[in-house]
């Protein structure tokens, strides 16, 4: 993992010599990175023309004290103007050493407010608490997500773009499993009467072990924002530190994790999803409201690394404005669809890991191969829900979608409903169903559980110049149509006087043909 190996914050702060000065001190600290296996610097120094430190110490918290050997943290003396002392502990490579940088993985990064370290000094009353970094491996089974296969993997436009960068929602990422505790959060719970259902599908709230296992490591209470890029990524390249989102306070921030959960199979993986602070649920023009205003990809020293139709290339210096889902009409749309015939290449995450369960989910294994004829999937901005935790059900066409039809002499023609067969003079077309959701031969009721990524294929049966004609697809979001919310959303039961996000508003996006050229890429070629 990439890390910055040393991070520098400044701070004047006053102090005095017992009597002997009052000029001002002013401490700096560079910290190298907490990692298993290695001993960590602490350089204190005096950054100021003239004065002094006054016995200056390292306070660690303690869990970190507990797995800290050699600890040579106390300095009885004074650091003079323009001079530096070295503090230092080791951190052992063993297993309880590496558990308790895994489990205090965000307070590491937040140490400014969780004051995991700390820099005292006699002559100085307030403690310096500097930006730390870490350096330790992620939880095992996430590392499937990170091996660098592509395909059947699907190009979305001629250019490398970020295609939306929407704040998700807020604070629910990383909350101890249990209706009251998701509640307590600011998440939903369903209301689920079928016997049994999994716990996934009371709510879209994770623990932070399930962060750890598609985000390689433990997140608590923090706020979600998928970012949508044109291409497929190369998931090793991934890192936190690529992002940089900017808040309407000013403030930049970078995310605790990143990562192309849920959008895993090998013929997706153009989205990212970030976990952090990222602000609050008041909307835009509120007092107090804190949320992003745009995101950017920045260089790390490994650039985030996208497959084009010409190979690699950099994502850094892609930016993106970011919208809100706390705003009326702004929850999850359509940013690309894709009209293409039907292949099963690429779908799943192979076997024997964490994520193969959840597959096949693909329309051949929904429907049958000769049901399933073509594909027609559609691209998000987020995942796609009827209330915010339900899934969207195979069944659902008619329930959210049209299709609209361009036909030879310029009209307009639709289709409305799944198992209808819709005759032309240039063939039929039949909308089998909906795909890319749960695993196959899932029971369709309240409990059923989806893949609530940023892909809903549209399956679809007929003739191939019938095919061609269909120009875009409706998401009506009105009237007899439901509209989408993101996983943020309010369920079917929501607390009183908690903020969800919004639904979608109407959309009609365009399809790319990509019937002669599947539009795809495949990586190694």
């Amino acid at each position: 993992m990439k890390q910055l190996f040393a991070i520098f914050i400044f701070i004047a702060l006053t102090g005095c010599n017992s009597g002997t000065t009052t000029n001002p001190a002013v401490i700096s600290a560079s910290v190298t990175p907490l990692t298993p296996g290695q001993t960590v610097s602490v350089t204190v120094t005096n950054s100021a023309k003239s004065g002094f430190i006054l016995n200056p110490s390292v306070y660690l918290e303690s869990w970190l004290s507990a797995v800290a050997t050699n600890k040579n943290l106390n300095y009885n003396g004074s650091i003079a103007a323009g001079s530096s002392h070295v503090f230092s502990f080791y951190l052992e490579s063993n297993v309880v050493t590496k558990l308790a940088l895994q489990l205090n993985y965000q307070n590491i990064l937040t140490n400014s407010s969780s004051q995991v370290l700390a820099i005292n000094a006699q002559n100085i009353s307030n403690s310096l608490t500097p930006v730390l970094d870490v350096i330790v491996a992620p939880n095992p089974l996430y590392l499937p997500l990170t091996e660098d296969i592509l395909i059947n993997a699907d190009l979305w436009s001629e250019s490398l773009e970020i295609m939306s960068a929407g704040y998700g929602f807020e604070g629910i990422e990383g909350v101890t499993s249990g209706e009251s505790n998701v509640i307590a959060a600011g998440g939903a719970w369903e209301t689920i009467l079928t016997a049994n259902p999994p716990n996934a599908a009371f709510t879209t709230s994770q623990s932070p072990a399930t962060v750890s296992i598609a985000f390689g490591y433990e997140t608590h209470y923090a706020d979600a924002m998928p970012i949508v890029f044109s291409w497929p990524v190369l998931p090793s390249s991934i890192n936190r530190t690529d992002f940089a989102v900017t808040l309407n306070t000013g403030q930049i921030v970078t995310p605790y994790v990143a990562s192309i959960s849920p959008n895993l199979e090998y013929n997706e993986r153009s989205t990212i999803v970030i976990f952090g602070e990222f602000g609050n649920r008041l909307p835009p023009g509120t007092l107090g409201a804190i949320y992003p205003v745009s995101v950017a990809i920045v260089d790390d020293g490994t650039p985030l690394t996208f497959i084009g139709p010409n190979g690699r290339q950099s994502g850094v210096g892609l930016s993106k404005a970011s919208t809100n889902p706390y705003l009326v009409d702004s929850g999850p749309t359509l940013v690309a669809a894709k009209l293409s015939v039907m292949l099963t290449l690429g779908e799943g995450i192979g076997q024997n890991n964490a994520f193969a369960a959840g597959y096949p989910n693909d329309g051949v294994a929904y429907y049958g191969a000769e049901s399933a004829q073509y594909r027609l999937r559609i691209y998000t901005t987020g995942g796609f829900s009827p209330d915010g935790v339900a899934a969207v059900l195979p069944t659902d066409f008619a329930t959210f979608f049209r299709l609209q039809l361009t036909l030879p002499d310029g009209s307009i023609a639709w289709i409305t409903e799944a198992g209808k067969v819709y005759n032309y003079p240039q063939g039929s077309i039949e909308v089998i169903g909906l795909a890319d959701l749960g695993v196959v031969n899932t029971p369709i009721n309240d409990a059923y559980v989806a893949d609530r990524d940023n892909y809903i294929d549209i399956v679809l049966k007929g003739d191939l110049a019938a095919m061609r004609m269909i120009s875009a697809v409706e998401i009506p979001a009105t009237g007899a149509y439901k509209p989408f919310y993101n996983p943020g959303g309010p369920g079917n039961n929501p607390t009183p006087g908690v903020s969800y996000t919004t639904a979608g508003a109407y959309r009609l996006q365009p399809v790319t043909m990509a019937l002669d050229n599947p539009l795809t890429v495949n990586y190694p070629n």
